[in-house]
C-alpha cells in the first residue's frame, strides 16, 4: 500500500489480522495522492495556513471516501501503523481521543470486544445465506417494515462486552460505596 503511515507489507507483526485494511475495487483519494494525507505530529511547514488547507483538502476527499468508516475502524485498532498521516479524516491526537473513548465505553480490551461483534456479525451473514426466509415469510417481514418501518434487532451482548461492562459497573461500585473512606479502607457489608 501506498499510503503514507502504514508499514510495508512485509511488517504484518504490527496488524491486528482481525482487522484488514478495507479495500475497494476504485482506488481511493489517499491511494492516488497520499502526500495529501501526509501530515506529521506537529506539522506546519512553511506557512500554518497551508497546512490547515491540506488537512481540510483531506477531511473533504475523506468524507466521500467509501470505506471511510472501515479504515476508520483500522486506524483505530492499529495504532502503531497509524501514528502519522490522515485516515479517516482523523488526525493522530483525534484518534487517540477516539481510543480512549473507546476504552471507557468498553473496557480496556476493546479491540477483542469490536472483533468479537464483527465475527458474530459475519456468523448471522453467512447463517442469512444458508438458511434464507421462504416466501410466506419474506412477505411478512416485507409487510411488516413498510407498516412498522424498520426494528433495530434485540441481540445479545457478547461475552466479552458483558465481561467488560460487568468490571466497569464493578468498579464504579466500589468507588460509590467507599468514597469519603480513607485510602485502603472499605465498608463492611
Amino acid at each position: 500500500m501506498t499510503r503514507p503511515g502504514i508499514p510495508k507489507t512485509t511488517d504484518h507483526a504490527v496488524l491486528d489480522p482481525r482487522f484488514p485494511f478495507p479495500h475497494t475495487a476504485t482506488g481511493t483519494v489517499c491511494q492516488k495522492t497520499p502526500a495529501l494525507f501526509d501530515l506529521t505530529i506537529g506539522d506546519r511547514g512553511a506557512d500554518r495556513a497551508a497546512t490547515e488547507k491540506r488537512l481540510a483538502q483531506a477531511r473533504r476527499a475523506c468524507a466521500s471516501c467509501p470505506i471511510a468508516v472501515a479504515c476508520l475502524r483500522w486506524a483505530l485498532v492499529n495504532k502503531p501503523a497509524t501514528r502519522i498521516g490522515v485516515f479517516a479524516s482523523t488526525t493522530p491526537r483525534q484518534r487517540t481521543e477516539l481510543r480512549l473513548r473507546l476504552a471507557d465505553r468498553l473496557g480496556p480490551g476493546w479491540i477483542d470486544v469490536l472483533a468479537a461483534e464483527d465475527e458474530q456479525r459475519r456468523q448471522r451473514a453467512a447463517a442469512a445465506r444458508h438458511d434464507p426466509l421462504t416466501v410466506p415469510q419474506s412477505r411478512i417481514v416485507h409487510l411488516d417494515r413498510e407498516i412498522n418501518g424498520p426494528m433495530r434487532p434485540q441481540r445479545r451482548l457478547p461475552a466479552v462486552r458483558q465481561q467488560s461492562n460487568r468490571a466497569l459497573l464493578d468498579t464504579a461500585a466500589r468507588q460509590f460505596y467507599n468514597r469519603g473512606l480513607p485510602h485502603g479502607q472499605t465498608r463492611s457489608a
